[in-house]
């Protein structure tokens, strides 16, 4: 069994499984019935504040794997407007977006 803590999640790098880097965890959802990490919120990179610049909610089924130095993703996860027409984001129906993080 392999254990990472939350001070170790907080600010792990986010990719895809090919390599794309979405950003960083900032911050958790947890299901406090279930004792579940619901959803990771992740502030997003560089390259891809451009296209979106709120933070993303990447629910814990898109996640493949979680170790020290990375959380790894289904490269099926793009944030919302990786493929922006006309200022809206045009995703192949295959594809699960990424979403932005609830407020509140």
């Amino acid at each position: 069994m392999s254990i990472v803590s939350l001070k170790q999640l907080h600010h792990l790098p986010v990719e895809t499984e090919s390599g794309n880097r979405l950003g960083r965890v900032v911050d958790i959802e947890l299901d406090v019935e279930a004792h579940l990490v619901n959803a990771y919120l992740v502030s997003p990179s560089r390259l891809v504040q451009p296209l979106i610049q709120s933070t993303l909610r990447i629910h814990r089924s898109q996640v493949v794997a979680i170790t020290p130095t990375k959380l790894v993703v289904h490269d099926s996860v793009r944030p919302i407007g990786s493929e922006v027409q006309r200022g809206r984001p045009s995703l192949p129906k295959d594809v699960a977006p990424a979403l932005p993080a609830r407020s509140g």
